[in-house]
């Protein structure tokens, strides 16, 4: 039927906020990453992120600005490479984005190139809902956005998907961020099994993993948020699977390999080498 529930039902994603949070630390300049930008992630920000964001930017120095300014070089690599990845898509014939557990994603309202496209962001009811209630605050999407709201545990993807009005003959490039560390290897397989299955020739799939699990810290905070990291990957395995799916792997790189392109590796990402995206050409 697709995977399970990332978050508890009937409340906003947490790590959608952390992300969120993140983006914004580096929009306001305190990363190692030059140009990066994303003016959309304050305004998806809750009440206590945009204090958190507040005492950080007052900050001039200690241990609060150095955990943020490392998170935000992390969130801001993973976004130019993803980013850089849905660009190659579109020069491959992509004519259709969807952005799976799209969280608060900012793509649509940041990214010309995606002038004229058609933007599925698919993800469950209530962030979907707390996102939507910001949209005002924002300038018109450079695409034609359609918010998809899913439950997978009794809702098909295809099925959903289908109705919104995706057209499974025109070449779709996916974007699955920070979402399958969540799932079980067995929800995440046929979850990707509906996506190559809607996807014609052409088609690219995005897909951010992690190789281990976080540290101990790390960990103990997402679980006690209710969002515990489930699953892990080597990129022998991750490709074993996009092959199960009949995609094949055209890329496979890691943050040291991001921090090197956007950073020229400048940015404090060591305790994130776990993170990985796998970028597949679908059936």
């Amino acid at each position: 039927m697709g995977s399970a529930p990332v978050v508890r039902e009937g409340r906003p994603s947490r790590t959608a906020g952390l992300v969120a949070l993140g983006r914004a630390v580096a929009d306001a300049g305190l990363s190692h990453v030059p140009g990066f930008a994303d003016p959309t992630a304050r305004v998806f920000l809750n009440d206590k992120g945009k204090q958190s964001l507040a005492k950080i930017t007052a900050s001039k120095s200690g241990m609060r600005r150095e955990m943020a300014r490392g998170m935000g070089d992390l969130m801001a690599l993973r976004t130019m490479a993803i980013d850089a990845a849905v660009r190659d898509a579109m020069a491959r014939g992509a004519q259709q984005l969807i952005i799976v557990g799209a969280g608060y994603d900012g793509r649509a309202w940041r990214m010309p190139e995606l002038a004229g496209m058609r933007v599925f962001e698919v993800d469950q009811a209530a962030t979907q809902a707390d996102k939507r209630r910001h949209l005002a605050e924002l300038p018109p999407p450079a695409g034609a956005v359609s918010f998809v709201s899913v439950d997978l545990e009794r809702e098909s993807l295809d099925d959903v998907l289908a109705r919104a009005g995706h057209d499974g003959a025109l070449p779709t490039c996916w974007i699955w961020e920070g979402v399958v560390m969540y799932l079980t290897r067995r929800a995440m397989g046929a979850t990707l099994a509906q996506m190559a299955g809607r996807s014609a020739p052409s088609s690219t799939l995005i897909v951010n993993y992690h190789t281990g699990h976080r540290g101990f810290l790390a960990s103990l905070v997402y679980r006690l948020l209710g969002e515990p990291q489930i699953s892990a990957w080597t990129p022998e395995e991750m490709a074993a699977d996009l092959r199960s799916a009949g995609c094949s792997v055209r890329e496979d790189s890691s943050m040291a390999d991001w921090n090197a392109r956007f950073a020229q590796g400048q940015a404090k990402v060591a305790r994130a080498s776990y993170m990985r995206i796998a970028v597949a050409g679908t059936p």
